[in-house]
């Protein structure tokens, strides 16, 4: 791994003072990687993101988004720590909320002069934000290196959050380290992939099966009426239950003997 653990150095005197994950990590003081690649799920509110962000931070990445050593970025001291087991050379931040100015950055002279794999003639800002996204990472995502992928699925189809997994796979054959936040159950697929909950119990490694966005997408996808049903309207199923209920002792009683 080339990024083995994150531990919280300073307890954030900001709003993330008040996220979950920042409390769970000074709990735990220090919490390691095993695999290429960790997806963070969990509720909204819970700390992912900002999580993310400052781990990006601490590597070198502007909390916004963008490259590692990006002489536009503008660094605040990062809370958290990652420990590396050598020199990282290359790390890039790809935030969902950020995305119109990751690309005004991606389309900058000092950045299309630098392109090494995106011809210096594609226009990032002219294409869709599916196409984007995989312009950036094209450009990227090159080799040994820790790539940070905040909600990378926003935006992106079905057919494209596979292709994206595809990516990452491949990404992580050539030596890459790769952290996600998502609540797309499709990039819970990822092959090599440690899945960590942030709950009420702090950070929990879970099985694709055990993700509530698998469950929940599974539950949906055999019952999309029922389920939308339950949504719309959710005392309905008590009533027709106690109905039941009310039907069977009527039952019952009409059948005992006198």
């Amino acid at each position: 791994m080339l990024v083995d653990a994150i531990r919280l150095k300073s307890m954030p005197r900001d709003y993330r003072r008040s996220l979950p994950a920042f409390d769970y990590l000074a709990d735990l003081r220090r919490f390691s990687f095993t695999r290429p690649v960790t997806i963070f799920v969990g509720d909204n509110g819970i700390g992912k993101s900002s999580l993310l962000a400052a781990m990006a931070t601490d590597l070198g990445c502007s909390p916004k988004g963008g490259r590692m050593g990006d002489p536009e970025a503008i660094l605040p001291v990062s809370p958290v720590v990652c420990e590396c087991t050598e020199l990282i050379q290359r790390a890039y931040f790809l935030r969902a909320e950020t995305h119109e100015y990751l690309l005004s950055r991606e389309q900058s002279p000092e950045e299309t002069g630098g392109r090494s794999t995106l011809p210096i003639q594609v226009d990032v800002q002219a294409r869709s934000h599916g196409e984007s996204v995989f312009d950036v990472l094209y450009e990227r995502v090159d080799g040994a290196g820790v790539y940070i992928l905040d909600e990378p699925e926003s935006g992106l189809s079905v057919v494209r959050q596979l292709a994206l997994i595809a990516e990452i796979a491949q990404a992580v054959d050539r030596g890459a380290q790769v952290f996600i936040a998502t609540h797309s159950p499709i990039l819970l697929g990822c092959p090599n992939a440690d899945i960590v909950e942030l709950n009420d119990t702090g950070f929990q490694r879970i099985s694709f099966d055990e993700a509530e966005a698998v469950a929940a997408t599974r539950e949906f996808l055999e019952d999309p009426e029922g389920t939308i049903s339950f949504i719309l309207d959710p005392d309905a199923e008590d009533a027709e239950a106690e109905d039941a209920e009310a039907a069977d002792t009527t039952v019952d009683e009409a059948e005992r003997p006198e």
